[in-house]
């Protein structure tokens, strides 16, 4: 490829593809290196612009939520195919030219100031919950948390072993509700006590068994349909729904 397809070698915001690595039937994650140095100041939970170079030139832009840790150097996006777009990822070659915006949004840029943490994810919405938790991973975090992940089937959960792993190693208690599993109580494993799986959604009944409402910070991320169902789950147990802190892909940087 050459200067013709608008790429500057020279330029910050190019990073090239180093990987892709399939999480589960619809969802890869994009691993880049060699980008802009202002990527080193991100937060847990922020998002960025992609663009990849083909041959006619650069794509239109996408955004997607970073969802490594802010101190790791290479970049991981992790993408659930939605669209022509987000079907390449999983075919992207090494090397591959790419051009990032960012590090963008103020998702989660307080958390670590946050003794009782509460998060609730939709499907991809959990991409951000897992940049602080592998960030918390990172530093030790002492918070207590909880993460509510809704999904389809098992066949929808990814980094499930990772997950495990993290609830042995800070105070994190991990809830998945399959939306269409009846028997979802067959994927509980003994040697992690703090993983549940639960048949349906994260209903007020769900919520109030596992969270100490007068205590905790809310997070959640997810699709439009599923935050207004938790919001009113929610506000049903009590809690304001404008105190819930909300990923509205509103990509303000964060100084």
């Amino acid at each position: 490829m050459n200067n013709a397809g608008g790429i500057n070698e020279n330029s910050r915001k190019i990073w090239r593809a180093l990987k892709t690595e399939r999480e589960n039937y619809d969802t890869t994650s994009l691993y880049l290196e060699r980008g802009d140095k202002d990527f080193r100041k991100r937060k847990a939970g922020q998002c960025l612009i992609l663009r990849i170079l083909r041959e006619d030139g650069w794509s239109e832009p996408h955004p997607f939520t970073i969802s490594c840790a802010p101190e790791d150097e290479i970049l991981r996006l992790t993408i659930k195919r939605a669209g022509a777009f987000t079907s390449s990822i999983v075919d992207l070659k090494p090397g591959t030219p790419v051009k990032c915006e960012g590090p963008l949004g103020v998702f989660c840029k307080d958390i670590d100031a946050r003794e009782e943490i509460t998060m609730i994810a939709g499907g991809v919405g959990i991409t951000p919950f897992l940049s602080v938790l592998r960030h918390f991973r990172n530093t030790g975090a002492t918070s207590r948390m909880t993460l509510f992940w809704t999904n389809k089937t098992i066949d929808d959960v990814f980094a499930a072993d990772e997950l495990n792993e993290i609830t042995e190693e800070l105070k994190l208690r991990v809830v998945h509700t399959l939306s269409r599993e009846k028997e979802a109580d067959k994927y509980l494993q003994p040697d992690f006590p703090e993983v549940l799986y639960l048949p349906g959604y994260a209903t007020r009944q769900v919520l109030q068994t596992h969270v100490d409402f007068p205590r905790t910070s809310f997070y959640l991320c997810g699709p439009p349909k599923m935050q207004d169902f938790v919001l009113g789950e929610l506000e049903a147990c009590g809690v304001d729904p404008e105190s819930v802190e909300k990923e509205n892909f509103s990509y303000q940087s964060v100084k």
